[in-house]
């Protein structure tokens, strides 16, 4: 068994929004010893998860145990990561418009999808850019689109606020190795609420990449992903498979199915762990979120269905039964049996065992006993 450190529990406890009342007196509990904010405060924004981490601790009445500092950086993050979310939603209600005017079907989809419809405030979800799909065919449209809005393919310098423009067009063979295209880039500005010395050099050149002048105007870039698939080798009609409509930011919205939320999370954040090192927990705080507001809505048979159809057993497996086992989620424990691995079948493919581990960079050794042996005759 693994015993988590104090300052992992509360990493991993103030990954979610929604907490039950004995979790949050364990977070009291904890923040009453001796924790090291600044350890929690690295693993939260390695994870990008210092917002829930600033909301959870500010609604407890907990903000006082931080050392000065730390709170002060936590504040600026969150500050930094709201402003960047209102940008980026006054940015993607102008491309839903223009996308409908020209004929274009999409939906919404991870950060905007999750962070609008599944969280108690969607400035919780920090989005590092915002993600709509998009059908393959209309790609090249799609990116018309795009440049007559003012976006444009390129690279933004926060050390200076410089921008270096990249020509990228469509062709045939660009989907063949990717699911999205050229990410689309546009800057805004605006007044900043603090001076450039003010912010740490790591947060604005690499977790909310921003570069503020010495007016103390603030330069952000807006990323915007189209994707035209979760990954390569799906096929399209599983992505839009239940996609359906939703009220936000003043108007009707397609977005994502609840049930192809909780296989790709699922699978996107196993997958993401283990094949690129990436250690998210706001993905498992977003598969919560969304398995709180929906579970009634999840249809286990389809999850199943995907499970088996691409190998994502292992993936959907351990994460859900996580998800039951340490947030008292109630996944079916005969959903859980039907795609749980064999032990006694060759291993599949992509089955690196139990991903908590892994996200909360635990390594260990576990105790291994070989089968009894028969007495000898």
């Amino acid at each position: 068994m693994l015993r988590l450190s104090r300052e992992d529990s509360i990493l991993f406890t103030t990954s979610r929004a929604y907490l039950q009342p004995q979790e949050e007196e364990q977070i009291r509990r904890w923040s009453a010893q001796s924790v090291n904010w600044a350890y929690v405060t690295w693993r939260a924004e390695n994870n990008r998860t210092i917002p829930l981490l600033d909301y959870h601790l500010r609604r407890l009445g907990l903000l006082d145990a931080l050392p000065t500092e730390i709170r002060l950086y936590q504040q600026r993050w969150t500050t930094l990561s709201r402003l960047r979310s209102v940008l980026e939603f006054r940015n993607l209600t102008e491309i839903m418009d223009a996308l409908d005017r020209a004929g274009i079907a999409w939906f919404l989809v991870k950060g905007p999808d999750i962070a609008l419809l599944y969280y108690p405030d969607p400035f919780l979800r920090p989005m590092t850019d915002v993600d709509i799909m998009i059908n393959p065919a209309d790609a090249a449209r799609a990116q018309q689109v795009m440049f007559e809005l003012g976006y444009r393919h390129g690279i933004f310098d926060p050390t200076n606020g410089s921008w270096t423009e990249k020509q990228e067009r469509i062709n045939p063979d660009l989907f063949r190795e990717t699911y999205a295209l050229p990410v689309f880039v546009r800057i805004e500005s605006l007044q900043s609420p603090f001076a450039s010395h003010e912010v740490p050099r790591k947060l604005r050149n690499r977790h909310v990449k921003v570069h503020i002048d010495r007016a103390r105007v603030m330069h952000m870039p807006i990323f915007i992903d189209l994707h035209v698939n979760l990954s390569v080798g799906i096929d399209v009609q599983d992505i839009w498979s239940g996609v359906t409509l939703a009220k936000t930011l003043g108007r009707i919205a397609r977005v994502q199915s609840v049930t192809g939320a909780v296989w790709f999370l699922s699978a996107r954040l196993y997958h993401e762990a283990f094949l690129y090192n990436s250690l998210r927990f706001l993905m498992f705080g977003d598969l919560h979120a969304v398995l709180h507001r929906e579970l009634a809505s999840v249809n286990w048979a389809e999850v199943a269905a995907i499970a088996y159809k691409y190998e994502m057993r292992p993936a959907i497996y351990y994460v859900l039964a996580q998800m039951r086992r340490l947030c008292q989620i109630d996944v079916p424990e005969e959903f859980l049996t039907l795609v749980r691995p064999e032990q006694t079948e060759i291993p599949l493919q992509h089955d690196w065992g139990d991903v908590l581990p892994k996200l909360l960079s635990l390594p260990h050794l576990a105790d291994i006993a070989l089968a009894d042996m028969e007495p000898a005759r």
